[in-house]
């Protein structure tokens, strides 16, 4: 999950940053300086619409104003990207600033103690009345919404692949496992509803795998598809990953219980249903996505019906009906209906 953000922040300065801001910061972050993406805020979650932290003009640059909660390696974090609600002319606006952790008036909290994923530290962050300048903005501050848009969905998109990589070596080990608990003799992967559970957890990460990639792949080529399928992606590699924690638990039966890997591979699997925005929100998001295509789908079939009855010859007023073009059906069916 820390090399998924890392990889978002690196690709958010090659593609949205500046030059100056490329060589400055690039090479910190490739040698491993942690970054970390604080968006979420404590009562609103990841609501954009809701943000408190505030971005303000203040003379020759901004100031930066808010809290930031449950961001992961916030406690340790030596750049991190902030996103901050941002007024002109009565019109709020999304604004995203790169800020060192060190500059004055940036304060974060301790570690938090979380049930699972205990090796990535979350914390908090408080902005304090922060100097910004302008090279501290990736982009103007009215265009923040849509690189956050991209921001968001590679990182939903890389939350896939992890789920679908994480559980591997635990398949490994349940294959291992089944082959060699016996009961009265008998292998228990020669039972079929253990052959299920095994065959089950391959599906699951093979199908949030090519899920992933295929969202990702989308968002590399710019297709509008892929704010929607990097949401897809994740809830479904999500869902998989939680179902696959627990099936595993269900194959080790009393030993997984116990405190050890599959145990502790449960709790942090839990993890995912609500890292980088949760099940409803990104349902939220896919639903917003199939208005939008739905209104668009109408738009181009009202234009195309427009276009057709302003060049088409007016139809004899006695002419049967079923013999018309029907422009809102596909060719075959209209060619079917007009006794074709």
């Amino acid at each position: 999950m820390a090399v998924a953000n890392q990889a978002t922040l690196i690709d958010c300065l090659q593609t949205m940053g500046t030059q100056a801001q490329r060589d400055r910061l690039l090479p910190r972050l490739l040698d491993g300086e942690p970054g970390a993406t604080a968006i979420s805020e404590g009562g609103t979650g990841t609501e954009i619409r809701a943000l408190q932290t505030r971005l303000t003009d203040d003379g020759d640059g901004y100031r930066l104003d808010g809290d930031k909660y449950n961001i992961s390696l916030a406690p340790h974090a030596s750049l991190a990207l902030v996103v901050a609600r941002y007024e002109d002319a009565g019109h709020a606006h999304t604004a995203l600033v790169m800020i060192d952790t060190k500059m004055p008036g940036v304060v974060r909290g301790e570690a938090q103690n979380t049930l699972g994923v205990r090796e990535l530290p979350i914390g908090e962050f408080r902005f304090d009345a922060v100097r910004v300048e302008h090279t501290h903005l990736i982009g103007a501050p009215r265009d923040g919404l849509r690189s956050l848009m991209r921001i968001a969905s590679m990182n939903r998109a890389y939350f896939a692949l992890i789920c679908a990589n994480a559980a591997k070596p635990f398949l490994i080990d349940a294959l291992a496992y089944a082959a060699g608990r016996k009961i009265l003799d008998v292998a228990i992967d020669a039972h079929q509803h253990v052959q299920r559970r095994l065959v089950d957890i391959r599906m699951r990460a093979e199908r949030s795998r090519w899920m992933a990639l295929g969202a990702l792949g989308q968002l590399l080529s710019d297709d509008p598809q892929a704010l929607e399928s990097c949401s897809i992606a994740k809830v479904t590699a999500a869902q998989d990953l939680t179902q696959s924690a627990l099936d595993l638990l269900a194959l080790h039966g009393s030993d997984g219980y116990r405190s050890g890997g599959v145990a502790t591979f449960v709790a942090d699997a839990l993890a995912m249903i609500s890292a980088g925005g949760t099940e409803e929100m990104h349902r939220k998001n896919v639903f917003a996505q199939m208005q939008r295509h739905r209104e668009r789908t109408a738009s181009a079939t009202a234009a195309i019906a427009a276009t057709q009855a302003s060049s088409a010859t007016p139809a004899p007023a006695n002419k049967p009906a079923a013999d018309r073009v029907l422009i809102d059906r596909p060719p075959t069916i209209a060619t079917q209906a007009a006794g074709g």
